[in-house]
């Protein structure tokens, strides 16, 4: 079974092979590439600031960096 997706590509079998291998041709920047290969290692989302969000509140799970170094200690205030 096809996803709608491909299916969208055309209306014959031939058509759709055809524009499929046309999105494949299209280069991918080293930037692109670099930022997909990190995202996936870091087990990170990809996308601008609002994707993410959504997709942290779908996952309930952060898929965003932290904050570089360690947390800052908490001061006793009473001292």
């Amino acid at each position: 079974m096809n996803p709608p997706e491909y299916l969208s590509l055309g209306k014959t079998k031939e058509e759709r092979l055809e524009n499929y291998r046309a999105l494949l041709k299209v280069p991918v920047s080293t930037e692109l590439l670099n930022d997909i290969r990190e995202s996936v290692n870091k087990g990170l989302a990809l996308g601008d600031d609002r994707f993410k969000a959504e997709i942290e509140t779908l996952m309930n799970k952060r898929v965003t960096p932290r904050k570089a170094g360690r947390p800052q200690k908490k001061t006793d205030s009473a001292n």
